[in-house]
């Protein structure tokens, strides 16, 4: 082995001293000629009151900096599909590194997403089944909820030997979805009472639906359709018109010169409707759809989104359906029990990733959870998931109040990740109020001192210690502690909320107090968001003397 014979610490070298992330003249928004230097690998807060130019300074300047310097990255082409960005207004900016955001915007809203397809946790559990099944079934395609079972047959021609040669092939695809209710778990029945008034004809506005009334495209598209007689109450029509209202597949045809495709009123508005998350709806379609469909779990599947063959290979007489609805926590302790050789590094990636959920808190979910039940802290935390086991350093963070709305519990967590992130060399910028969050920043920018116009300067730049003994109003109020209320309303009434099992809910009994600000408590995940949106309505019903058997609500 060599051996070192100097004595004296070798020179810096040049590329080690870009330590910092300089900005210099930074102007967006209500920014005043910000300058600040935010060292690497480090976790920096920016503080300050709402509006006092935080979010201006970490994702409109730096961030968007970033991500529009990667971008010119890609050619002409490629760039052409992308979003345009442009230059912040700021004069310097230097050291910048690759910048990942990540906030607590709900996961999204396709009724097939899970928490399992979005950590990546599926596509590796589908890869371990299609190898240690029994009976095998296929490939991991053969597990998937989201690829359909499709065949298909035909002549090909090509050249061999000089001579053109025609030859029959056909193929097929085993796909996991279940073909009854595609992969959602759920199956919908809908009251056409709700979809059209059978009283009337077309010409007078049968249809109710939103979107086919006043006279527009959708509603000249069944008028002029030529199916039926558009001035005839619908109860009247025949077998048939009523099938081609209703029921008739896609043709081609044209409706005041224009082509359109017309299909029968359910599968359009299964189509255009049904098929997406509710929680994304615009309220009026939401309503609709709450007053017309009923959710119902699919007989075909019972829920587990796949078909009965996908069901039918298990390992150790675990099927992959009965692996995602385990707790996650159950599910790594399973992992960890099973000892295969040939699938070693799978089977270790997959421990990391379900040890992870667990480390931050969320063993308690199953990877069949959708993804647009979760809660904003939940969401948050479940993409930080991947990013603990990238490889990647030298990556920049950026947080947007990530413990809003967070328990004390979950803020400790929340920390405990960003920690890990930074110590793994990584550049992690918050914009926070939280005080337990602030306090272990390496760096702070508290910026103000009030909002808007009367914000976008820094008024303090280092430690948490300096920021305590600054005087800003940041500084004043981190050990503030607000007092609680001597003097408190009477409540005027109750509503009764009775077995409650919306999500995570046990049969939970409450009767909330009317009148006064009632607060609903827990860490997240508890369901909190279960009893209020899911067991509240958006109107409640007329006062009743007492109270009912189920999760409905009533006044008393």
């Amino acid at each position: 082995m060599a051996t070192r014979t100097d004595t004296q610490s070798p020179a810096l070298h040049l590329a080690d001293r870009q330590d910092l992330i300089r900005v210099h003249g930074a102007r967006e928004n209500n920014l005043k000629d910000v300058s600040v230097e935010i060292p690497k690998r480090r976790l920096t807060v920016f503080t300050g009151i709402s509006g006092s130019g935080k979010s201006s300074l970490v994702f409109d300047t730096i961030a968007a900096e970033s991500q529009r310097l990667i971008n010119e990255t890609y050619s002409a082409f490629v760039q052409g599909f992308m979003p345009t960005q442009a230059r912040p207004e700021v004069d310097v900016l230097e050291g910048l590194t690759t910048a990942i955001i990540v906030d607590q915007q709900r996961l999204g809203a396709d009724p097939r997403s899970t928490v399992g397809t979005v950590t990546d946790a599926n596509a590796m559990l589908r890869i371990l089944f299609s190898r240690l099944g029994q009976p095998y079934i296929g490939s991991p395609k053969a597990f998937s909820f989201n690829i359909a079972s499709i065949s298909g047959a035909g002549a090909v021609a090509f050249e061999r030997g000089g001579k053109t040669v025609k030859e029959r092939r056909s193929f097929s695809i085993t796909g996991g979805m279940c073909p009854r209710c595609e992969g959602r778990g759920t199956v919908t029945d809908i009251d056409l009472t709700q979809l059209f008034d059978d009283s009337k004809s077309l010409n007078e506005g049968a249809i109710t639906a939103p979107g086919y009334t006043g006279g527009g495209w959708n509603s000249r598209l069944y008028i002029e359709s030529g199916f039926y007689d558009p001035d005839k109450p619908i109860r009247d029509y025949t077998k048939k018109e009523l099938h081609d209202f209703l029921n008739h597949e896609p043709v081609r045809m044209k409706i005041a010169g224009i082509n359109m495709t017309y299909e029968g009123l359910i599968p359009r508005i299964q189509r255009s409707m049904l098929s997406k998350d509710k929680e994304g709806m615009q309220p009026h379609i939401r309503a609709f759809v709450d007053r017309a469909v009923t959710f119902t779990v699919c007989p075909g599947c019972d829920g587990t989104r796949l078909t009965e063959a996908a069901r039918s290979s298990g390992i150790g007489g675990i099927n992959i359906a009965d692996a995602c609805a385990m707790q996650i926590t159950d599910l790594a302790e399973w992992i960890h029990g099973l000892d295969e050789p040939s699938v070693a590094p799978l089977l270790a990636a997959l421990q990391h990733t379900l040890d992870s959920f667990a480390e931050i808190g969320l063993g308690y979910l199953s990877l069949d959870r959708p993804a647009g039940t979760l809660s904003g802290g939940e969401a948050q935390r479940t993409k930080m998931i991947r990013h603990l086991g990238s490889a990647l350093t030298d990556v920049t963070y950026v947080f947007d109040e990530p413990t809003i709305g967070l328990h004390p519990h979950d803020v400790q967590r929340m920390n405990d990740l960003l920690l890990q992130l930074r110590d793994k060399g990584n550049t992690v910028l918050v914009v926070e109020h939280e005080p337990e969050t602030i306090a272990i920043a390496d760096h702070v920018v508290d910026l103000g001192p009030g909002a808007g116009a009367a914000g976008g300067t820094v008024c303090f730049e280092g430690t948490v210690a300096g920021l305590r003994a600054s005087g800003t109003i940041t500084g004043r109020h981190l050990g503030d502690r607000a007092s609680l209320r001597e003097n408190l309303r009477v409540p005027t009434g109750a509503m009764a909320i009775r077995g409650a099992t919306t999500h995570n809910l046990q049969h939970v009994d409450v009767d909330i107090p009317l009148g006064v600000l009632v607060v609903v408590t827990g860490v997240a995940g508890s369901g909190k968001s279960s009893l209020m949106y899911g067991s509240i309505p958006p109107r409640a019903p007329a006062p009743t003397a007492t109270a009912p058997a189920s999760s409905t609500p009533t006044w008393r």
